[in-house]
């Protein structure tokens, strides 16, 4: 059933911070081979880096406006094509650059060698129906390290899109036998929480992965079927006081990489949905969040790769930052914003 959906330009900046965040905190692990000193794991211990906060967010957000999407899509099919249009052909252009530029430029082959062999066509498909694996390609290394895979590595941002797109399925799975409604959102991301609170989690990477970052575009599907957005002030203000508390409970108990992506939600999304904070709307730049996502790794890894192994976390992040806002730039307006005129009507090519 279709729900009013109303405009929130607060969106833009913070899904752009969102995705700077990510690229700030592997600034650190691409310069020192590790995330140590970061400032925010200095502050919450390991695991907690600023870019897996900004994961977070893009998730609360995702599942927020996500939700709406498919309470307005015509049917669950239109819904899924929808979704496909927003990540695919964004994410195939960058494959496409990262295996049949990069690649080649980097690998130990020859370039007719490396373009006569499967492995850029590989990386290239792989990616696109598992993002995230496999993480390279066998003949190419941008830069020698210790660890001996760090340098190997071409996007490591993309195993978090694997899980966006298993969340998309999921919501579209509950919409289809309608049980899209807020008591079973919020049942899923509660009871995600706590299975990883108390480690129940499968001794499986994928798994654990999913259930660290899935509450949290739950949590803000949860959020857009409760319509706290709609809520009064009051009831707006008491929904942020109480997230914040329960926050302070858990950074004083050690549990805020389990707590956030449930109680972060009302904050960011609160935040995000209000009608009287006016953050700078970047209009005229677009969403370009997505695509600064998607480069900002490489991006990094280029940096590294050039400057040497003396390369600080400062000069790879302000050197690469840029880079990846200029192709999110490119990326909006070249590719994301164009596919997205076929979101009705894929067989029909819209007017201008």
């Amino acid at each position: 059933m279709a729900t009013q959906r109303l405009d929130y330009p607060n969106f833009n900046l913070i899904r752009l911070i969102a995705a700077s965040s990510v690229i700030f905190s592997h600034a650190f692990l691409i310069a020192n081979g590790d995330e140590n000193a970061e400032p925010l794991v200095k502050l919450l211990g390991e695991g907690n880096i600023l870019g897996i906060y900004g994961v977070f967010t893009f998730f609360f957000i995702s599942g927020f406006l996500v939700t709406l999407s498919l309470l307005n899509s015509p049917s669950v099919l239109n819904y899924f094509w929808r979704r496909f249009l927003r990540i695919y052909p964004a994410l195939a252009v960058c494959l496409a650059i990262s295996a049949f530029v990069i690649g080649p430029i980097f690998s130990s082959k020859s370039t007719v060698s490396f373009f006569t062999s499967s492995e850029g066509i590989r990386y290239f498909l792989g990616n696109l129906w598992w993002p995230g694996k496999p993480p390279g390609m066998p003949s190419v290394t941008l830069y020698d390290e210790p660890s001996g895979w760090l340098g190997g590595m071409i996007n490591g941002s993309l195993w978090t899109i694997f899980h966006e797109l298993a969340c998309y399925v999921l919501l579209g799975l509950l919409g289809l036998f309608g049980a899209l409604n807020a008591g079973v959102l919020v049942l899923i991301c509660v009871s995600m929480v706590l299975i990883s609170v108390v480690g129940l989690t499968p001794n499986s990477a994928t798994i654990s992965d999913f259930f660290l970052v899935a509450p949290a575009f739950f949590a803000g599907a949860a959020f857009s079927a409760l319509k706290l957005q709609d809520k009064d002030p009051v009831f707006r203000i008491a929904s942020m006081v109480a997230a914040l508390l329960t926050l302070c409970v858990a950074y004083r108990y050690n549990a805020m990489l389990q707590v956030f992506p449930l109680a972060g939600a009302p904050v960011i999304l609160l935040i995000a949905t209000s009608q009287r904070l006016n953050l700078p709307t970047l209009r005229q730049v677009g969403d370009i969040s997505f695509g600064t996502y998607l480069y900002g790794w490489p991006a990094e890894q280029l940096m590294r790769a050039g400057v040497g192994p003396d390369a600080s976390w400062s000069l790879i992040f302000f050197g690469s930052l840029s880079a990846a806002y200029l192709a999110g730039y490119l990326s909006w307006w070249a590719i994301e914003r164009p596919a997205l005129r076929y979101k009705t009507a894929p067989w029909k090519i819209p007017p201008p």
